[in-house]
């Protein structure tokens, strides 16, 4: 990944943006903030209509991967309120991006401790954001910058106020693909010896299909190209039998697997603007044994 972090956060950002802006009620997921933390050429796109309806016309391929976004988004927060009700105090995002749970969530800064976790060029790119934007930051939030390919997480969350014998939720969004599996089963070890046991994790990933069925789709075609040209490739895929066998290795016990049919059951049946999540790409939710 380039000094400079990750273009895809952006592009995320402003596809929550879009939903939250244009799409057919009722909304899978609202994010008002959304458009403030993309960057200023998405800005001024989605604020003029015409361009909006250019770019809907010209980047139709795009809704799938929408659906997914905004789904795994609400599936997480919705997880995770239910997870304070069962005591957990800590709620950790890995691979952050341009995440606005902290601004959306004021009423949860005097109960639950946030940890931003992401690369440090995309970690400051978001802050200097806030900064011109006058939106200060969260007391309960704290910015921790890492290199999935190269940091340890574990050395890097002893470096803060995390409490590794309190129950933790991390959400490790958009972040899986691209990574190579010895990254990914390092950044799973160190989770897995780093939290309280019984703490989880909910991330997603792409089916193996993705790389050879997904591709040869429009959405397919056009979404690896993209992440090819950004300098991002996703290169990473598994299937839920093979996370069965590899999560218990690392720590983890697999709990649940939300496909896009359950998603689509959940919230996109009947939906006027036809939208549905991509059916290459899943959720998964773990637990620390």
């Amino acid at each position: 990944m380039k000094k400079r972090g990750s273009r895809t956060a952006d592009t995320s950002a402003a596809q929550r943006a879009y939903h939250t802006l244009y799409a057919s009620e009722p909304k899978v997921f609202d994010d008002p903030f959304a458009i403030q933390l993309t960057g200023p050429a998405w800005r001024f796109c989605l604020k003029n209509k015409w361009i909006v309806r250019f770019i809907e016309r010209q980047y139709d391929w795009t809704m799938p991967i929408i659906g997914h976004h905004v789904a795994r988004s609400r599936y997480v927060e919705e997880q995770l309120d239910k997870l304070l009700e069962k005591g957990f105090t800590q709620y950790v995002l890995l691979g952050a991006g341009m995440d606005s749970f902290v601004f959306r969530r004021p009423e949860l800064s005097g109960k639950l401790a946030v940890f931003e976790i992401d690369h440090p060029g995309t970690q400051t790119r978001k802050r200097d954001r806030l900064k011109k934007l006058g939106i200060p930051e969260p007391r309960n939030v704290k910015y921790i910058a890492v290199d999935f390919e190269q940091d340890s997480l574990t050395e890097k969350l002893s470096e803060t106020g995390f409490q590794a014998d309190e129950k933790t939720l991390f959400a490790w969004l958009g972040v899986v693909p691209y990574l190579t599996e010895a990254s990914i089963l390092t950044t799973l070890k160190d989770i897995a010896k780093t939290v309280a046991r019984g703490s989880e994790l909910i991330f997603d990933v792409l089916y193996r299909s993705a790389f050879t069925q997904g591709k040869g789709t429009m959405t397919g075609r056009k979404l690896f190209r993209s992440t090819e040209r950004k300098g991002e490739p996703m290169i990473t895929g598994y299937d839920p039998d093979d996370l069965k066998r590899l999560l218990p290795e690392t720590g983890f016990e697999l709990t649940c697997v939300v496909s896009p049919d359950d998603f689509t059951n959940m919230w996109f049946t009947g939906r006027k603007d036809g939208l549905k999540p991509w059916k290459y790409t899943y959720v998964v939710r773990a637990r620390v044994k």
